[in-house]
């Protein structure tokens, strides 16, 4: 076979891999959300002459082609482990990858980050606080807190140390109770199912009654949200625990203005599983047990790991009040909550202490 011949047919080859591709995306059905990325993928843009002339259309059909191209998650993978194993690149879009956990970098210490924290905490304290709340705090560690790669870990003790002595509550300590296996391996958060531990503490310390019985509940499988950034085949499972007071119990959601329970099924089937827990990320909402034998109440001030940590909570009191201050200014709480002699918790991760620019 000539030179020519080869050209030839390597010309014939790589054009007919060309159309052949191009066909496949023009023929195949375009996908509208990416599971692993959590997000809704581009569609076709609207053609019209204004647009084209303005660039709009040129933009939004490079991101429709780049969100639709055919194999996609594939290519993402593939250019995942070409990265980290073939060139041997220790971390991909931040995250790092530590026996069969994906963990993000979170170094260093915001020392500016943990004072707002504290300072937060101190003006709801002085704006709503009377002598018979009693008020807690807690700090749930990251899980980087567990592993062994010393460049990869905030300074926990300046953390914590910062907080205690700038906190006028008493502080209920919890990381020591804690390990890697108590996370998910392809989220940031941790298992409802391994934290029932923790509820007990926080119980215990509040002086309330703590051991109720659970039943686990296998609801799903579930990718996290690092799994969207570092394309992975791990995939966790979301398990709950539930009893008939949990089952019982009225949720009241001050943003949708709407009655709902505290397991949310529905969120099954939404880009985020973990949304499960009280419906995901929400300014105000109320917990009512009334099979409760006592009419204490409970206010948690929370970041998204509270959401599964408040079922786990109900059985000791008839209402839990709980608020999130990244999405509601503290200065409106007085219209919805009136503070008399409830336990007051304010119980935040170091993610978010880290970087708490995000509370009102």
């Amino acid at each position: 076979m000539t030179d020519k011949v080869k050209n030839i047919l390597i010309t014939i080859v790589f054009f007919s891999i060309i159309i052949g591709f191009f066909l496949m995306n023009v023929i195949k059905e375009d996908e509208q959300i990416s599971i692993s990325e959590r997000r809704k993928l581009a569609s076709f843009p609207e053609v019209s002459i204004s647009k084209i002339f303005d660039g709009t259309f040129f933009k939004k059909f490079d991101d429709y082609t780049t969100d639709q191209f055919i194999k996609r998650e594939t290519f993402r993978k593939l250019k995942v482990n070409t990265e980290l194993n073939i060139l041997r690149k220790n971390d991909y879009n931040n995250l790092y990858e530590y026996k069969e956990y994906i963990v993000e970098n979170l170094y260093p210490l915001n020392i500016k980050s943990v004072n707002n924290v504290v300072n937060k905490i101190n003006q709801i304290q002085e704006m709503y606080a009377t002598s018979e709340n009693n008020v807690y705090f807690t700090i749930v560690p990251d899980k980087n807190y567990f592993i062994d790669e010393d460049n990869l870990k905030l300074d926990y003790s300046k953390l914590e140390q910062i907080m205690k002595d700038g906190i006028n509550a008493k502080y209920i300590p919890i990381k020591d109770e804690l390990k890697i296996e108590d996370y998910y391996r392809t989220d940031s958060h941790w298992k409802q199912e391994n934290i029932e531990k923790i509820a007990d503490i926080i119980l215990d310390n509040m002086q309330e009654a703590e051991g109720a019985n659970y039943i686990q509940e296998e609801v799903a499988t579930f990718r996290g949200t690092y799994s969207g950034r570092l394309p992975t085949n791990v995939e966790d499972k979301i398990i709950i625990l539930t009893n008939d007071i949990i089952k019982n119990a009225k949720v009241f959601n001050y943003d949708k203005n709407e009655n709902s329970k505290i397991y949310d099924y529905k969120k099954l089937n939404s880009l985020d599983k973990y949304d499960i827990y009280l419906s995901g990320a929400t300014s105000l909402l109320t917990i009512e047990n009334e099979d409760s034998s006592n009419d204490k109440e409970l206010i948690i001030f929370r970041d998204s790991y509270g959401s599964s940590l408040a079922p786990l909570l109900v059985q000791a009191y008839r209402k839990i009040t709980i608020v999130d201050t990244r999405y509601i200014s503290p200065k409106l709480l007085s219209k919805y909550i009136e503070f008399k002699n409830q336990d007051i918790l304010f119980i935040y991760s170091t993610i978010l202490i880290n970087n708490s620019f995000s509370l009102k």
